[in-house]
């Protein structure tokens, strides 16, 4: 299973962070694709917003899943690609921080939702899905 990873990118202050959830996904089984390491290679790529998303949408399609970091709240991005996700039929698998205050509204969009204290806890929980 193909897992599209989303999680809000600081510049490079948190770019160990998304390298470790990456991690963590492919651990668990999955083959991990994250759009800001794989097609923007931790930089600015994109000038033109709907070529921005119109390539977000195919690599969206292109894999099985969704994993979605709600942790910090998201707005703008990332919650359009959940809708895009959820529009194409994909599941959804929403992670939070243990003690993170995050939006309800993720509850219902979610196949699962895991929360974790370090990425490394999720691995468990989406290898079950890895199988499928």
């Amino acid at each position: 299973m193909k897992i599209y990873i989303t999680a809000r990118f600081k510049g490079l202050d948190n770019k160990a962070d998304i390298e470790a959830l990456c991690a963590a996904v492919k651990a668990s089984g999955m083959e991990d694709f994250c759009f800001i390491r794989d097609v923007e290679n931790y930089q600015h790529t994109f000038d033109d917003l709907k070529e921005l998303w119109q390539r977000a949408t195919e690599e969206i399609a292109n894999c099985d899943a969704l994993l979605i970091d709600v942790s910090d709240n998201p707005g703008g991005g990332r919650v359009a690609e959940v809708g895009i996700a959820y529009a194409l039929n994909k599941p959804i698998f929403v992670i939070v921080k243990q003690g993170a205050d995050y939006k309800s509204m993720f509850d219902g969009l979610a196949t699962q939702v895991i929360q974790y204290g370090t990425f490394s806890d999720i691995t468990p929980q989406l290898s079950h899905y890895a199988k499928l």
